[in-house]
């Protein structure tokens, strides 16, 4: 983990927060997204992420970003999810 711990990011805004790795010569990879429950459907999972993915193709990365869909909570529609991740032009990883 040592390792890896040099390739990953951490964004926190108040309303959330996620990781991303982009390790060389792999696709970067989006994890952890949260959102904090009082601030969920307000657009802020949108917002982390289009930060992210920004932050990515600032380092001059052009390729498919991945990320993991794994919500830890079971209210969250995993086909929702799935299409949303998509809808950003994510490449989604279960």
């Amino acid at each position: 983990m040592k390792d890896l711990d040099k390739y990953t990011n951490f964004v926190h805004i108040k309303e959330g927060y996620c990781y991303y790795t982009i390790e060389p010569n792999k696709k970067p990879f989006i994890y952890g997204l949260f959102v904090e429950p009082e601030y969920r459907l307000h657009g802020f999972a949108k917002k982390l992420l289009d930060y992210v993915i920004d932050e990515i193709r600032n380092t001059g990365y052009i390729g498919l970003i991945e990320i993991e869909a794994k919500p830890k909570e079971s209210f969250v529609n995993i086909q929702r999810l799935i299409a949303f991740y998509k809808s950003k032009g994510l490449e989604v990883i279960q």
